[in-house]
């Protein structure tokens, strides 16, 4: 333990060296709003990557936790709490069938009324009203324009707004997501006239969609000096109550290890989800947050579960091999999961066999559509054999009938665990003939989604549960391409005998029917088809120095920036 901080003090020696030697970064694209009187409480985050804009038409990849600023710069209808209860936000309360507001009609479709937050502004202090969720509707309804709607905002048939303060939605059809949130208003004011002059392209390339949004969350972009740094200022009329802290700056760092120094440092006091490794975080916890220190680490299951994804597009995959269920099936067995566990996440994680949590009471109802695993490499070699695939003279397979080599590549996100984890299973690839090329995703394409949804066989990645997994990641008509602007389903899985299943579970209310169709879908999708190959449930780590105050809760995906607006910073 002495020697990795002795280790890390000379890095930071070194970095301090290259910062004071490098070139200035260019002007800020957003100028400084000017500082209230008094003084300002001021917290500097720290993350990896730089966020490519907000809103519908920018990449909205989690990597590196770019996705942070994003949450705190907007709100919509309700959130997701830690223990996964709905909240309201900008709505006052979330309709019910019992309060008559959630309508089930006998023709199978529904009508829901939402009252809007008199007390909502936008950041530029204009009302928030009924009629900017209208208009967030007819943005990612519009077939011109490359939005991405989920499946639940895909059952809305219309949106009216009566009054300043009603919405009116009305649904195709039954669907269980509909009190979560559908989707993000826009406000009609700021992008009206560019909506409605019907020019997607300029539309998608207006200025609002980076240097100028107007968001309504409790925190406004203040300035933005690319590649360096990003600050956001308190949003005074923010409708929970204006924020404890006056100014948040986000760092952007690139890689773990800065990160960490950091910290040490003191030049950053707050670090959330895919920033630190868990190992980084233990270490955290045994020095820098030893007990009587103040300091906070927290390692938290925030409901992710990450797995490896394939290329199912022929025009991508390469090898041909990673279309094949049964060469999936095969690298399945090569997976040490333990293993993976140990460097990924020091121990700690779950290991994961479907997209179903362990704690789920419909497990045991799912476990015959889930595929058997071990870590069995006779066996993965047996079923590689049977599927065509031969060792050639340099040990490598090739497929006896079209001669192609099995090598294949893993994409990977920056990060010691990430990189390590990869690193364990190409070990098991290659002790069965498979060449293996271990890619670390370059910094500048880490939210590039056209680079990460035509990798050529495999890629590490993770997500937070939700009602539409099934649509999301297995749909047929979510697969990223050009026409959404890459970013749908990385993989491009398609299963045309599934497809009727998942239609009809994005529209069934009772748990009962719904648990029937998810065992007919994962059979098909994961049991038959392997079209991922589950690892594990994410073990993130939170960091806060002792001056930060308030964070609460930090269980689920990011649910430590639910109540930004509660956090504190002493002195």
């Amino acid at each position: 333990m002495k020697t990795a901080w002795r280790l890390l003090a000379i890095w930071l020696a070194i970095a301090s060296l290259a910062i004071a030697c490098a070139p200035r970064a260019p002007a800020a694209d957003v100028a400084p709003l000017a500082p209230e009187p008094g003084r300002q409480k001021h917290l500097v985050m720290g993350i990896l990557q730089e966020p490519k804009g907000w809103g519908l038409f920018a990449d909205s990849s989690s990597a590196g936790g770019a996705q942070q600023p994003v949450a705190m710069l907007t709100r919509t209808l309700t959130i997701v709490d830690g223990d996964g209860s709905i909240a309201p936000v900008l709505a006052e309360s979330i309709p019910s069938v019992e309060k008559g507001d959630w309508l089930i009609n006998s023709d199978g479709t529904m009508e829901q009324t939402w009252r809007i937050r008199s007390t909502a502004r936008w950041h530029d202090g204009q009302p928030l009203t009924a009629d900017d969720f209208v208009f967030g509707w007819e943005i990612l309804a519009d077939p011109g324009l490359p939005a991405r709607p989920s499946s639940v905002a895909r059952q809305v048939a219309s949106a009216t707004a009566p009054d300043p303060t009603t919405l009116v939605l009305r649904f195709k059809s039954t669907t269980p997501a509909a009190r979560e949130a559908l989707f993000d208003p826009y406000p009609r004011h700021i992008l009206g006239d560019a909506f409605a002059a019907r020019d997607p392209e300029r539309f998608v390339n207006l200025d609002y969609w980076r240097d100028a949004y107007v968001g309504a969350g409790p925190y406004r972009l203040a300035s933005w000096q690319r590649g360096a740094f990003l600050e956001l200022a308190a949003f005074p009329d923010y409708v929970e109550g204006k924020p404890r802290i006056d100014l948040i700056t986000f760092k952007f760092l690139g890689d773990p290890v800065t990160l960490l120094a950091n910290v040490v440092s003191g030049d950053v006091e707050a670090a959330l989800p895919d920033g630190l490794s868990v190992e980084m975080a233990k270490d955290l916890q045994q020095g820098w947050a030893a007990p009587g220190s103040g300091n906070n680490v927290i390692l938290s299951y925030d409901g992710r579960l990450f797995r490896l994804y394939f290329q199912h597009r022929p025009e991508y995959a390469r090898p041909a091999a990673a279309r094949d269920p049964q060469v999936r099936r095969a690298f399945y067995h090569t997976l040490d999961k333990d293993g993976i566990n140990e460097v990924e996440l020091a121990g700690l994680g779950r290991p994961a066999d479907s997209w179903v949590p362990p704690e789920d009471p419909r497990l045991p109802r799912l476990r015959d559509a889930i595929p058997e695993w071990s870590y069995d490499l006779p066996l993965a070699k047996r079923i590689l054999q049977d599927a065509g695939w031969e060792r050639g003279p340099d040990g490598t397979l090739i497929h006896t009938a079209s001669g192609q080599r099995m090598e294949t590549e893993i994409r990977v996100t920056p990060g010691q665990g990430h990189v390590k984890a990869v690193a364990v299973m190409a070990n098991g690839w290659r002790q069965v003939g498979a060449a293996v090329t271990e890619t670390v995703i370059p910094a500048n394409l880490v939210s590039d989604a056209q680079y990460r949804a035509t990798s050529t066989f495999t890629g590490l990645y993770g997500h937070s549960m939700s009602l539409d997994w099934e649509d999301r990641f297995y749909g047929c008509t979510q697969a990223a391409g050009p026409e959404n602007r890459w970013l749908g389903s990385q993989g491009g899985y398609c299963n045309p005998a599934a497809q009727p299943l998942i239609e009809r579970l994005q529209v069934t209310v009772p748990d009962s029917e719904r648990t029937s169709l998810q065992v007919q879908i994962m059979r098909m999708v994961l049991k038959e088809d392997l079209a991922e190959l589950p690892l594990y449930w994410q073990v993130t780590p939170y960091v806060f120095a002792r001056a930060v105050t308030g964070f609460g809760d930090v269980r689920g995906w990011g649910n430590a920036l639910r109540n930004v607006h509660l956090w504190d910073r002493a002195g």
